[in-house]
């Protein structure tokens, strides 16, 4: 009976998380379209990185100041939801979430602290293009 309830007990906290996750994904296309800079500070982690298709890396700061310069040049840009081509795989207090696009793939690692799913780490990776 108690294996019942510990099994029942981690499903429903992965069917939370996940949710948590997806909000927290949601909440970064939003707040990297609208330029909201309190809200992407509170989601990265001060020593986060994304690698881009091209190499290059970018840190928390950038970050920041590209969403604050991408808002200005897009006043009114789409908010759209995590696709649900994306999954996302949680393994005690890591997350890990794969976009599938038509250009490129790419992985957003987080990591629960204090209750809350923190973005470490992005991965943009382009795929080859279609032969012809």
């Amino acid at each position: 009976m108690l294996i019942l309830a510990l099994a029942l007990s981690a499903a429903t906290a992965t069917t939370d998380d996940t949710g948590a996750v997806r909000a927290a994904e949601d909440g970064w296309n939003a707040a990297y379209v609208t330029g909201d800079a309190g809200f992407l500070d509170r989601l990265l982690a001060d020593d986060y990185v994304s690698v881009g298709a091209t190499g290059a890396d970018h840190g928390k700061p950038a970050i920041l100041a590209s969403a604050r310069t991408y808002a200005a040049a897009h006043p009114g840009a789409a908010k759209t939801p995590l696709p649900s081509s994306s999954t996302i795989a949680i393994t005690g207090d890591i997350a890990i979430v794969r976009h599938h696009g038509a250009k490129d793939v790419s992985v957003d690692i987080f990591q629960k602290r204090a209750g809350r799913w923190i973005a470490l780490f992005s991965q943009h990776t382009p795929l080859p293009a279609a032969a012809s």
